[in-house]
């Protein structure tokens, strides 16, 4: 039985998120709080399995919540919010604190919500045992390479994503020799907030990118959410809206590493990231065979450890890194 602690305001909502919650037999709601307070007070009491968590409350935001609740008793979190300009930023934030997850209030659905429970639940979303972490690192000392040469570094990722990011891209040296491209699995109306955040905290610029935008050493680019991102030509960006392919996911990963290959070869550096799922094996199996670098995520520093688990499995890193080394592995990669 997976036990759930609801976090709103809102008496409505409330009773909306359970109704949902308990139409699985398999899920049962063992608390609410009504404000951030009750939330962590209620987690160290009732240890939930989930915490849905909505951001603006009173006496003690979702954000302030989630800081305790991690500090003290590390529980995944789901944050249920509306799409306003002001609830985009502070979902961003609170995702950059520890949130698993996100789900608009205008988009929830039995079904959506459900399905993230399960992932969080099934994900280990805390990461893996010491003796995996050691076993990854075993694999992948034999493979450093012995000298820079890259001319992209190309990077695919999703939940957890913010908080990784926020941890990467500001420890990336703002003189290094390459271009980066980010494709992260967001809805468009927090893309460019993502983009706003960080480029407010890293030393390089950080961009939503733009179709046809020519790519810039020391420069990030975002994706768009909603849209598909390639590099077909050397140092160009393309952009295709979603319905033009066939993928899952938009931006899909798998087109960025694929094309990223296909135009860079043994010139790109392809890392995956925290995100569930599976986007980017199929290209980063393509990338591989056209010479490209594969660097992957470590397991016991991932929020969701699936992506880079499907790279791993299939044995086409290179290197597995540490999230907080990952920085440091570009800045060495690409030094000018």
């Amino acid at each position: 039985m997976i036990k759930v602690l609801i976090a709103d305001d809102s008496a409505f909502m409330r009773m909306r998120i359970r109704s949902i919650i308990e139409s699985d037999p398999h899920i049962k709601v063992v608390g609410v709080a009504r404000d951030g307070i009750e939330a962590v007070e209620k987690v160290h009491a009732l240890r939930p399995d989930i915490v849905t968590m909505d951001i603006v409350m009173p006496r003690m935001s979702g954000i302030e919540a989630i800081e305790k609740i991690m500090a003290t008793c590390p529980t995944p979190v789901i944050l249920i919010s509306s799409l306003t300009n002001e609830e985009v930023e502070l979902t961003l934030r609170a995702l950059e604190n520890g949130a698993i997850d996100y789900m608009p209030k205008e988009q929830l659905s039995e079904d959506a919500l459900l399905k993230k429970i399960y992932m969080a639940i099934e994900s280990n979303a805390y990461g893996a045992t010491q003796k995996e972490q050691s076993n990854e690192y075993k694999a992948a000392h034999s493979a450093l390479p012995s000298k820079s040469g890259y001319a992209i570094v190309c990077i695919g990722i999703s939940t957890g994503g913010p908080k990784a990011l926020a941890e990467v891209i500001p420890n990336i040296k703002p003189d290094i020799a390459v271009p980066i491209v980010i494709a992260q699995h967001m809805p468009p109306i927090f893309t460019k907030s993502l983009a706003q955040r960080l480029d407010s905290i890293a030393a390089m610029p950080v961009i939503e990118a733009h179709h046809n935008q020519a790519l810039q050493p020391g420069h990030v680019y975002i994706c768009p959410g909603g849209m598909n991102i390639a590099i077909e030509k050397r140092d160009v960006i393309s952009l295709y809206p979603k319905d033009m392919f066939d993928y899952i996911y938009a931006p899909s990963v798998d087109l960025l590493m694929e094309s990223v290959g296909n135009t860079y070869g043994p010139e790109a550096l392809c890392i995956i990231m925290t995100g569930m799922g599976s986007d980017g094996l199929e290209g980063i199996q393509k990338a591989k065979k056209a010479g490209s670098y594969v660097i992957a995520q470590s397991a016991s520093t991932c929020t969701v450890f699936g992506m880079p688990k499907a790279i791993i499995q299939q044995g086409l890193h290179d290197e597995i890194v540490d999230l907080d080394n990952i920085a440091s592995r570009i800045n060495a990669l690409c030094a000018r």
